[in-house]
């Protein structure tokens, strides 16, 4: 049967949902990290300074994170009563508790610089009009949830959609090439197959990606055997193609990585 190489994936080390469900403790007690929530707010809004220093436009992904932030924090009795929107506010927090922390302002440059990777690749994605919820929780839409992935991408070249979790993951070099090895073994005991018309070319906000997909072989059938379509293609793409789906930032990766995968 086919056997399925699931994708590493990469997470920031804070999301939304994590720093709610630290404020919503079982024991209904104060929210012991609420200073750290702080802090991430505090860095974030020196890190929407820079962007109106340079007098560039500020990245969505940054607004919605420093909202968040803002959201979860003025539930905590500390806050309520401070305007913690207020420049004064945050430079005398900023100068006073993280300023003279080490490599602090190597820190904000390096997320000014993931900010910049989110807008530059995904700030114009379009939006759905559909609430996405997972039970009864509202979730972020597709479009906001890829920018902020692509705020990861770091020296990641490949990426893909991991149906088991419902997250993109980026993939490194070592990591993917581990995954094929073991599909070439697959492909050559024909369990799954690599068709050369499913390599297609995908722009989004001006860049190209290209892509590669696996899919499963019914031997008994001597047919494509049943997989689900990839969501991820479709949301962000509107591609609709079944299988797993590797996106590659150049096409000579991507082409090598088939002829490699096919002979």
């Amino acid at each position: 049967m086919f056997k399925i190489i699931v994708p590493d994936c990469q997470y920031g080390n804070i999301t939304p949902d994590y720093i709610i469900k630290m404020y919503q403790e079982e024991d209904g007690g104060k929210n012991q990290d609420i200073d750290y929530i702080l802090y991430k707010y505090i860095m974030t809004n020196q890190i929407k300074q820079l962007f109106i220093t340079k007098k560039q436009k500020i990245p969505n992904a940054l607004t919605i994170e420093i909202k968040e932030l803002y959201d979860v924090l003025k539930k905590e009795e500390r806050c309520m009563n401070i305007d913690i929107t207020d420049d004064i506010f945050i430079n005398y927090m900023y100068n006073c508790y993280i300023k003279d922390d080490t490599n602090i302002k190597d820190e904000i440059k390096e997320k000014y610089k993931s900010y910049k990777n989110i807008a530059k690749y995904a700030d114009e994605l379009p939006k759905s009009n559909i609430d996405y919820y997972e039970g009864s929780r509202k979730i972020k839409n597709p479009a906001d949830k890829f920018a902020d992935f692509m705020g990861s991408k770091r020296g990641a070249k490949v990426f893909t959609y991991h149906k088991r979790f419902n997250e993109w993951s980026w993939l490194d070099e070592d990591v993917y090439k581990q995954q094929f090895k073991q599909y070439k073994k697959l492909i050559k005991n024909k369990d799954i197959v690599i068709d050369k018309e499913n390599n297609n070319e995908h722009i989004l906000n001006d860049f190209k990606w290209y892509s590669l997909c696996i899919q499963r072989w019914d031997k008994e059938d001597d047919d494509y055997g049943e997989m689900t379509l990839c969501k991820g293609s479709i949301d962000v793409f509107n591609y609709m193609i079944s299988g797993y789906v590797y996106y590659f930032q150049s096409k000579i990766d991507r082409d090598t990585a088939y002829n490699w995968l096919v002979k």
